[in-house]
């Protein structure tokens, strides 16, 4: 009687800080993940479902790097939200010692800090780095001009300061992410202040869309507040965003953006079937 060879299983871990949720997938050796494999997986009807895949490479000295992949299949510079799960998954399931160390992104390098009152890994303390101002700017949609600050805090970033108008999001956020004024795209947000230490921010992420929350987003969006002079440098600054709060420490300079939040597993499995022999496949 024949026998059918099973396929091998794909080992992967999905994770979300404040709903943002990603696959995180050990690619040490191999080739990066393509952009078709990347939209696959996080798909939500034929993949897992995410916001974006998380895959471990490794530098030649051994320090872990994150390569981002976005749903669209795009790589993007950072992902403060997908940094804190990328730590706490190395810590989690990979046995990285749970005490400050360095993860290179896209953009360089980032110091990040586990914390674990219990002995495990809830939260995540990272420095997004200085946020890099191009300047304020004026950016016009179907004859609609928006006024904001257009900035760099890992990934691009066009913060509007202003609270966000009833279908706002869903109208402009995709070409207001994808105008020419931003050659590489940029990540749209609308900062709503409430007082000199809260803000609510919405973000319209690049590559990704709507997202319940994102770091690198809140990290800009606080800045931004902080050179306006409408939100407090160097002391605890909460963010709320849809998926919930985040807490950032800017500096007066804007040489520095600390971000703190949680960071949650939510599942540990194999994946099977055609979907995993293609990944498994590449590299």
């Amino acid at each position: 009687m024949m026998r059918l060879t099973e396929q091998p299983p794909l080992v992967v871990a999905k994770y979300h800080g404040l709903g943002n949720d990603f696959v995180l997938i050990d690619r040490r050796g191999r080739a990066p993940l393509s952009p078709d494999i990347a939209r696959w997986l996080c798909d939500r009807h034929l993949g897992v479902g995410a916001d974006g895949v998380l895959a471990l490479h490794a530098e030649p000295d051994g320090t872990p790097r994150m390569r981002v992949h976005n749903a669209d299949g795009s790589i993007a510079d950072m992902c403060g939200n997908g940094l804190r799960c990328f730590v706490r998954w190395l810590c989690d399931e990979l046995g990285h010692p749970v005490r400050p160390f360095v993860v290179m992104a896209e953009c360089g390098p980032q110091d990040v800090e586990p914390i674990a009152p219990q002995g495990l890994v809830s939260h995540v303390r990272v420095n997004l780095g200085a946020a890099t101002v191009r300047g304020e700017a004026q950016v016009t949609l179907a004859e609609r001009v928006y006024d904001g600050v257009d900035l760099s805090v890992g990934n691009p970033h066009f913060v509007i300061p202003r609270g966000l108008a009833a279908g706002e999001l869903e109208a402009v956020g995709l070409r207001l992410s994808t105008h020419a004024f931003f050659p590489r795209g940029a990540n749209i947000e609308w900062l709503e202040v409430r007082d000199t230490r809260h803000a609510l921010v919405t973000v319209w992420e690049r590559g990704c869309g709507p997202t319940q929350a994102c770091g690198t987003g809140g990290g800009a969006a606080a800045a931004t507040g902080v050179r306006l002079g409408l939100l407090a440098a160097d002391t605890d600054l909460v963010i709320q965003q849809p998926g919930g709060a985040l807490t950032y420490r800017v500096a007066a300079d804007l040489s520095s953006v600390w971000m703190t939040g949680p960071a949650e597993p939510v599942w540990f499995g194999q994946l099977r079937g055609t979907l995993a022999a293609q990944v498994l496949a590449e590299g």
